[in-house]
């Protein structure tokens, strides 16, 4: 099966968030897991796909100021990888955040990470610093930025804008 056939990708509400909470389970583990679930029950925008009513893959938005978008994590389930539901995901957030009138978007993947990198950089992502960003937002904006999206040690900070 592909990640096209009988998928849907749907808004979950936060009263029924807590039925993801295994995807993030089989995708992340020690602080990424710990921080997956609190961002899955506290941010405002989840979206889910959904295979056979079945949830098989999520990711987390969130409008970081009125012109600049965050993907927190996209996750999928391990029995559905390797069929670009990951990337439908991610397709399906830049559409919205464009929608939204969002003109970057901002992600941020463990260095060793490789298989994440890839996909975001598929769509266009680049690597990117608090260097570069404050040159285009200044330094106090950025360091707020940072605090919200909250880039640690040992993370790639991604960019795309969008178009």
């Amino acid at each position: 099966m592909t990640a096209q056939e009988n998928l849907a990708i749907i808004d979950v509400l936060k009263g029924k968030r807590a039925g993801l909470e295994w995807i993030l389970e089989e995708s992340f583990e020690g602080w990424y897991l710990m921080h997956s679930k609190k961002t899955l029950r506290d941010i405002k925008l989840v979206r889910a796909a959904m295979s056979s009513g079945k949830a098989v893959g999520l990711v987390m938005l969130k409008t970081l100021v009125e012109s600049v978008g965050y993907v927190y994590y996209i996750a999928v389930a391990k029995a559905s990888r390797k069929r670009g539901i990951g990337k439908l995901l991610l397709e399906d957030a830049l559409r919205y955040f464009k929608a939204s009138s969002v003109e970057e978007v901002f992600a941020s993947v463990e260095e060793d990470n490789e298989p994440s990198e890839a996909l975001f950089a598929s769509e266009g992502f680049t690597r990117t610093s608090f260097g570069e960003v404050s040159k285009e937002h200044g330094s106090l904006h950025t360091l707020n930025m940072y605090r919200e999206m909250l880039v640690v040690p040992g993370e790639v900070l991604l960019r795309r804008a969008i178009t």
